[in-house]
């Protein structure tokens, strides 16, 4: 039960409320244009290190699957996150949808 004979009790409420700082890290969309570019130099580097045929087996299994699960799954989180949005929610799932598609093909391609 609040005391109201005490004015430090009723200051917080009067103050004006300070800006978020972080409100600029949680824009999604942008997060997935982020992960998407960041996919796309991580995919290049691993047909790079893919190539020889003698380290292609560990190469993969050490590097790469690991890499697609985390992927899979931030681009998971992502989708459920993006959905919700309205206007382009359906468009925010299948994009991640496909990068999913994307990675796992990559990988038994390679």
């Amino acid at each position: 039960m609040k005391n109201l004979d005490t004015p430090e009790q009723g200051a917080s409420d009067q103050e004006p409320r300070e800006p978020d700082p972080l409100a600029r890290f949680r824009n999604w969309p942008g997060f997935l244009a982020a992960a998407i570019a960041l996919n796309a130099l991580f995919v290049y580097g691993m047909f790079a290190g893919a190539s020889d045929p003698e380290v292609r087996g560990w190469f993969k299994a050490l590097s790469w699957l690991p890499f697609n699960v985390i992927a899979s799954a931030l681009y998971f989180v992502l989708m459920v996150k993006l959905s919700k949005t309205g206007g382009h929610g359906a468009l925010y799932a299948v994009i991640c949808l496909a990068m999913i598609a994307a990675n796992w093909i990559a990988f038994f391609a390679a």
